[in-house]
């Protein structure tokens, strides 16, 4: 199996290592490509993570005459899968990225069923750890999982009930959470207004000292923000409310609790193996520096001095990246300030192998620490606990790869454990994310997220960061190269029966 260079393991024995895994998802050799250097592609497309293999993969399905759509897949990585990838070592798995999926998301479970796609279950409470750790500012102790999940789902529930109905009333379509039939835009405008300290202030007088420091956590940990909750947007918590069902029960269930059992490169290879298939080509280790359209069609060029055409684009670059690559012509006014401004999830993501199986069976809140929650996450085939954990914004203490030792410290601020290895990749410090998943600071949804879904002249926008409903998941990568996938399809097919190509641009 192939390997990639992304992905950083640490043990007390052999300090860090950096790269080198066994990667499914990893392509050798990295290039396939066979049309000449003159071709004018039908679409080219910038990245390889769901959403770029979502729509390589339709488009060149989509059959015209007596094949599919010319496509040309560019990818800076060594690798498919964007933030959503698998490392193999020593016989586990290990989800570096996104990694739980649940059957209400529509995109997802329809390429699970359609990849044959077995999923397996991360919690599992039959070993002897199975408790609930607190460590934040007042208290300091060990409870039963459903004593913790009272805490939990009482100061979550007042957290998000700001219309008296836990966010249905203002947020009751998440597919559809401003402009909708049922509710005012500028009463979603108001309430998008909010930071989650804003929020917070407003509530906290209802909670003790303890209950204050599990919310904080919590929040903390979804919006991969800064600790004192400032520049996290009030908005994207009622967001993740409504896709619960506005069932506080159900997150546990939805967000970590059921993984793909082959892995998540799994998934977004078989995806890719479909687009060769059908004749998809691609570039890997290539780098984007600028995207320029013409009156007779649109180029692309990379940092090795390639030049690449196509009739439209599909930019995958997530939010936080799209100012690394220069746009001709330039954004319009209200997307240059969307780009600027970016989102807040600088998040912590962390793997640890726990000496026996005792913590398989465990879960913890922990605030202020670099990570906030974490669970139990399955066995490793030595027997020993695999766990999993999360966290905000630390990256004015230190950087993960540079410190390593510090992120055991935090797994022991937990609860006192015997950490045999760490293993995580950096989002933040890596230059095709510059972050985790989109977290939006406030008013940035009602003023920026409609104009980031629209196409700039012939180049089109898929990711995650700007999806629909689930934002922070891989179905809203598969949701914006599906959709975005079909309009470039409609109008390659508008195009081909008129004779005129699109060359106006949305500025």
């Amino acid at each position: 199996m192939a390997t990639t260079k992304d992905a950083y393991m640490w043990t007390p024995e052999d300090g860090l290592r950096h790269g080198g895994f066994a990667c499914e998802g990893a392509i050798s050799p990295p290039q396939k490509i066979k049309s000449p250097p003159s071709t004018i592609y039908d679409v080219l497309i910038v990245g390889g993570g769901y959403a770029g293999l979502a729509a390589a993969r339709d488009l060149t399905n989509a059959v015209t005459g007596h094949s599919g759509r010319s496509v040309l897949l560019i990818e800076g990585r060594d690798r498919v899968g964007g933030r959503s990838y698998t490392i193999e070592h020593n016989g586990y798995k290990w989800e570096m990225g996104g990694t739980w999926i649940f059957h209400t998301q529509p995109y997802t479970h329809r390429e699970v069923m359609r990849y044959k796609m077995d999923l397996i279950c991360s919690r599992d409470p039959s070993h002897k750890n199975d408790f609930y750790s607190i460590n934040v500012p007042g208290s300091k102790r060990n409870l039963s999982h459903e004593e913790a999940s009272k805490i939990s789902g009482k100061v979550w529930k007042l957290f998000v009930n700001i219309d008296g109905a836990e966010g249905k009333k203002i947020c009751p379509l998440p597919y559809q959470q401003s402009g909708n039939a049922w509710v005012d835009r500028e009463a979603v405008k108001k309430v998008d207004a909010y930071s989650c300290y804003d929020r917070f202030q407003e509530i906290k007088h209802l909670l003790n000292e303890e209950e204050q420091g599990v919310l904080t956590a919590m929040v903390v940990n979804l919006a991969g923000g800064r600790p004192d909750m400032k520049n996290a947007g009030y908005w994207d918590m009622i967001r993740s409310h409504s896709i619960n069902g506005h069932q506080y029960d159900l997150m546990d269930e939805i967000w970590i609790n059921y993984k793909m059992k082959d892995g998540s490169s799994h998934l977004n290879r078989q995806i890719f193996n479909d687009a060769v298939d059908c004749g998809l080509e691609y570039t890997f280790k290539t780098h984007v520096s600028s995207i320029e359209q013409k009156a007779n069609g649109t180029q692309i060029y990379t940092r090795d001095g390639r030049v690449f055409k196509g009739r439209k684009v599909l930019c995958t670059a997530p939010l936080n990246t799209l100012k690394s690559i220069k746009f001709d012509p330039p954004f319009g006014k209200l997307r240059r300030e969307a780009v600027a401004a970016g989102h807040i999830n600088f998040m912590t993501k962390c793997h640890a192998v726990v000496k026996g199986p005792d913590f398989a069976s465990w879960a913890g809140a922990s605030h202020p620490s670099p990570l906030n929650m974490a669970f139990g996450d399955g066995l490793t085939p030595d027997g020993d606990a695999h766990l999993t954990a999360f966290g905000g914004d630390w990256r004015d203490n230190f950087v993960l790869e540079e410190a390593p030792e510090k992120l055991v410290e935090a797994w022991n601020k937990f609860h006192s454990m015997d950490v045999k290895a760490i293993a995580f990749h950096n989002w933040n410090t890596d230059e095709y994310t510059q972050g985790g998943p989109c977290f939006m600071p406030p008013r940035f949804m009602s003023t920026y997220i409609e104009e980031l879904r629209k196409p700039h002249g012939n180049i089109f926008f898929a990711n995650a960061d700007w999806a629909q409903a689930w934002r922070n998941f891989i179905d809203g990568a598969l949701e914006q190269g599906t959709l975005n996938g079909i309009e470039i399809l409609n109008q390659l097919r508008d195009e081909d029966k008129t004779g005129i190509r699109k060359t106006d641009y949305h500025l």
